[in-house]
């Protein structure tokens, strides 16, 4: 028989290995480029994957889709091919790829597997599923980055996540059996080897089949193990699977399904059995006792304890998106599962159909206490939700999306409602009086201009008569905006030493005095005149700063407020009030954690309303002058867009 024959006639009622093949093709080594994307985390991967396509599969009839993993022997002479692989196909690879280091590790690693009387093999079942149709066939073991999905909804989009199970395997085998409706088992092995050259000039693919006519199914089970189908449904066989490889693959799997497809799991729609235990609706608890007696996984789990903290609150709140008209979104085609009893992470578990975890929302309130899960149930949102999803399932990108603006748009669609139907629940209601803060004596007595009622005059912000012009907001949540408020003592000298505040170069620049240049010199506490000069508005980019470097102090007796004017948009309004007159201002903003600890916030951009555009570096703003007595307002605007808690630091010259 020509060496040619041996991988292209198969129809032999045993079968054969057929390797596709042609000429001068580009030549596939160990490093498989779909294999490859998993082998970082190869059990979480396997087992996302698996359930993923499973619950995709469900035959519809309101049971949960059933998985079940196990572990089975079977005898090295029985694996399909054994002979050929063993005598020819090995050899060949091997003298094709001489100073490949990585494929001869592998080719290696295959005759060592199969030397052996045994050789472990990983079984992956499931049930209350449709198996594999002839259309799933041809994409499952044909096609690379392809996927035959029943509907828009189904988790799998790209086709890659059929090369999970290739990561576990030694041998870099898979086997698949199914049951579906046309009534008879039908089996198919694939490997995911390297190319070799044949006698007639031709390279063989990567890949190569194991069937009853090259890459037909055998009309059959898989001949190594002896139990048959009787529920429509698909093995899978990863042949070649090392235990001592990964020997915590039980609990592995337990936790990242868990993880994975809480949602599922909690809603009866998954049950997963790994050697004989149950990971089911009723047990879940079991498992996360076992995380959370486990301080290295409860940490790596701890979004998992509360977004389940979530579901299991008897007294969550269940709400519906409204409707996105531009994609025809419904209404209810998403829900959103709030609750403030429980682990709070201050996120949001955003998931689609199938319950599978895509990423953790963050950035949505960095003050109120609450976890939440999103669940995408429609058919209009998932097909959407869909087409941005990447490769990976762990991202929604606009840059995916056919009509990129439209699809910005849905997202911050989906962004604001979650943001506001976390702080319409959760904000603490506050009543009109300000006096319920006790901060009256830090406002102005004209209150209607913190409302945004239009100010009377209009002068500079450091003329004595300066007033307050707040912008009216579209914003729905102001009404409900509480005023957050820090004030600073007047500290003496050995004092600020005692909190590391002391005299020094800022490191940073400050504004250009303009025409006017800063304030005038007179007799009060600070030589400040009670006429200041006056800033040029006529400043563009960097030429707002001065070259040189400005020596401050941080001012301590500074009253201050902070007052949120549309957190969605990162829009806040720093009111001051400095008991001295200073010069060359440097506002440092910063966010104030539940623990007290300070994060940065960038500021985007500043302004007030008589000065106009003020300068903004990393998270300060720079303003020429402020005049002691009198209350000056400064909008900002940040890049968090979720309601935080702010503290201004004030650091001036006024030497």
């Amino acid at each position: 028989m020509a060496f040619g024959n041996l991988f292209r006639n198969t129809s032999t009622t045993m079968g054969r290995w057929y390797f596709p093949s042609g000429r001068n093709l580009e030549k596939t080594s160990a490093s498989n480029a779909y294999v490859e994307t998993f082998n970082d985390k190869k059990i979480e991967s396997l087992a996302r994957e698996i359930c993923q396509n499973s619950l995709d599969a469900s035959d519809g009839y309101g049971k949960p889709v059933r998985v079940s993993f196990d572990m089975i022997k079977i005898k090295a002479e029985t694996v399909p091919g054994y002979k050929e692989l063993i005598d020819t196909i090995i050899p060949k690879a091997e003298s094709a790829w001489p100073h490949e280091v990585k494929t001869q590790k592998l080719i290696q690693k295959m005759k060592s597997i199969l030397s052996k009387p045994e050789i472990s093999v990983l079984k992956i079942s499931d049930e209350n599923t449709t198996g594999l149709e002839p259309q799933n066939w041809e994409s499952l073991i044909e096609q690379a980055g392809s996927s035959v999905k029943s509907s828009d909804e189904s988790g799998g989009s790209f086709g890659i996540g059929k090369a999970a199970p290739f990561a576990v395997s030694d041998l870099r085998m898979v086997f698949y059996n199914t049951l579906a409706k046309q009534g008879s088992e039908q089996s198919i092995g694939v490997t995911k080897f390297v190319s070799f050259d044949l006698p007639n000039g031709e390279t063989t693919q990567g890949t190569g089949y194991f069937g009853e006519n090259e890459k037909t199914p055998f009309n059959h089970g898989v001949s190594f193990d002896p139990s048959t189908r009787s529920k429509l449904g698909t093995d899978v066989y990863v042949i070649g699977f090392d235990i001592n490889d990964f020997p915590d693959y039980k609990s592995e799997i337990m936790y990242s399904i868990l993880d994975n497809f809480l949602f599922s799991i909690e809603r009866n729609q998954l049950e997963v059995i790994v050697e004989g235990e149950v990971l089911n609706k009723d047990t879940i608890s079991k498992y996360l006792s076992e995380i959370i007696s486990d301080k290295r996984l409860e940490k790596t789990y701890i979004d998992l304890i509360s977004y389940y903290g979530v579901l299991a609150d008897k007294d969550h709140i269940v709400i519906n998106m409204p409707e996105f008209e531009p994609y025809a979104i419904e209404s209810g085609e998403a829900v959103l599962v709030l609750s403030n009893k429980t682990e709070n992470n201050r996120r949001v578990l955003m998931t689609r159909k199938a319950g599978m975890k895509i990423f953790d929302k963050k950035s949505i309130s960095g003050v109120l206490k609450f976890s939440g899960v999103f669940q995408a149930t429609g058919p209009n949102i998932n097909k959407v939700l869909k087409e941005i999803e990447n490769p990976n399932h762990d991202k929604w990108s606009v840059d995916r999306a056919s009509d990129k603006k439209r699809a910005k748009q849905f997202l911050d669609f989906v962004t604001k409602f979650i943001k506001k139907a976390v702080i319409d629940e959760y904000q603490e209601k506050i009543t009109q009086e300000v006096d319920a803060f006790g901060v009256s004596d830090f406002l102005p007595s004209n209150l209607d201009a913190l409302k945004g009622a239009k100010a009377e005059e209009k002068k500079p912000l450091v003329s004595g008569n300066a007033m307050i012009k707040i912008k009216n907001t579209s914003s729905d949540i102001t009404s409900t905006t509480p005023i957050r408020s820090n004030e600073t003592g007047e500290l003496s000298d050995e004092e600020l030493k005692k909190a590391g505040i002391v005299e020094g170069n800022s490191g940073g620049h400050g504004l250009d005095g303009g025409e006017g240049g800063g304030l005038g010199f007179g007799d009060n506490d600070f030589s400040g005149g009670d006429e200041a000069g006056h800033s040029s508005n006529d400043f563009e980019g960097d030429e707002m700063l001065v070259s040189d470097k400005i020596s401050r102090k941080r001012i301590a007796n500074m009253h201050y407020r902070v007052i949120e004017s549309d957190s969605s948009e990162g829009k806040y309004r720093i009111v001051l009030n400095p008991e001295k007159n200073i010069r060359d201002v440097m506002i440092s903003i910063a966010i104030i954690g539940d623990s007290g600890n300070k994060t940065k916030v960038k500021v985007k951009s500043a302004f007030n309303v008589n000065i106009g555009s003020l300068q903004a570096k990393a998270n300060n703003v720079y303003v020429p002058n402020l005049v002691r007595g009198k209350w000056q307002a400064i909008d900002v605007k940040v890049n968090q867009y979720n309601r935080l808690k702010l503290e201004v630091e004030v650091y001036a010259n006024f030497e």
